[in-house]
């Protein structure tokens, strides 16, 4: 009877120890820093360079013409669009790129693994354009974070996003309107990086990746793009009183999407905006955002079946007011 019951407790346990492993993974680093792949600028998709275009050439209707019957036709794009220095094109793009991070798969035996989409600071702009030497998916901060989540069993994937606004313009209206849209272009990044990761998923699945798990962590400007991206999901939303640039006419938004695009990055229907971005099947639902020192565009965003959302935040930020207030671009 006594060695009976020991070998229950002994079988108890094996079976206890073996639930409380299987929990862990997520939690706690499964992983080493040699079971870490990384595979490096991968594109997800090529869009127009707000930083390095002329808008003001009468060139830009007949380039983004051309570039918009070039992506329809799936046909490679000119080497003078890629090139700032060639005056030949007035529109410029660029190819944006993400790193991913994953345990290897020949030491993981699990084939749907939720998504990690980490989201870098920077002010909209590039370093040192901003003051800082941060804003890439390189920073240090990005990298060391990912393989963090990398090792507890995660897909990490630092995305790039483009840049562009006139943080120099002498009025505020200029100041303000061209960081809203770089933030929206943003935005339009971030969808286009989620459906390629979810088109990958229905076909060769390179990561092995679940595309019903996808969360989105955003660091500084990047907390500013999870909750938006977590939120945006009307287009009305960008009438509300700050996105007007006259408070006393409610029809004309900063961000004018017969411009620069519907919330999700393609162009409105027969109209060539100056977007390259097309619908590829799949959707751009997100399941979680986390948000660390950023904030929400405006709190009537904020609606019944929202994704869960958490928010980091030093109760001394003296750019982005810890309760509300104007927001300052350092």
């Amino acid at each position: 009877m006594t060695r009976t019951l020991t070998l229950a407790l002994a079988a108890g346990t094996v079976v206890l120890a073996t639930q409380v492993q299987a929990q862990q993974r997520y939690l706690e680093e499964i992983f080493t820093d040699a079971e870490i792949n990384v595979t490096a600028n991968v594109i997800y998709g090529t869009n127009v360079n707000f930083l390095t275009s002329n808008l003001a050439s009468p060139d830009v209707g007949p380039n983004i013409v051309q570039l918009q019957g070039l992506v329809d036709m799936q046909q490679p794009i000119p080497a003078p669009f890629y090139d700032p220095g060639d005056a030949s094109t007035a529109l410029k793009v660029v190819d944006v790129r993400m790193d991913i991070y994953e345990p290897d798969q020949g030491a993981d035996s699990e084939t749907a693994r939720p998504v990690v989409l980490y989201v870098h600071t920077g002010d909209a702009l590039p370093p040192p354009l901003n003051g800082s030497p941060t804003g890439r998916k390189e920073d240090s901060t990005v990298v060391e974070m990912c393989r963090r989540m990398a090792r507890r069993g995660y897909v990490a994937v630092a995305m790039n996003y483009r840049h562009g606004w006139n943080p120099l313009a002498p009025d505020l209206e200029t100041r303000r309107g061209t960081l809203l849209n770089a933030v929206y272009r943003a935005i339009h990044d971030m969808r286009q990086c989620v459906r390629t990761l979810k088109a990958n998923a229905a076909g060769a699945n390179d990561y092995a990746i679940d595309p019903e798990k996808v969360i989105v962590i955003g660091e500084g400007t990047g907390g500013y793009l999870a909750l938006s991206n977590a939120t945006l999901d009307d287009p009305m939303e960008m009438f509300t009183e700050k996105f007007l640039p006259d408070p006393f006419d409610p029809t004309v938004s900063y961000i004018d999407t017969m411009q620069v695009g519907n919330i999700d990055g393609t162009c409105p229907t027969g109209v060539p905006c100056l977007s390259l971005y097309r619908n590829n099947g799949f959707d751009y639902e997100t399941h979680f955002a986390c948000n660390m020192g950023g904030a929400i565009a405006d709190t009537t965003w904020l609606e019944p079946g929202d994704v869960p959302m958490v928010a980091f935040h030093t109760v001394f930020d003296p750019f982005a007011p810890f309760t509300q207030g104007v927001v300052i671009v350092p």
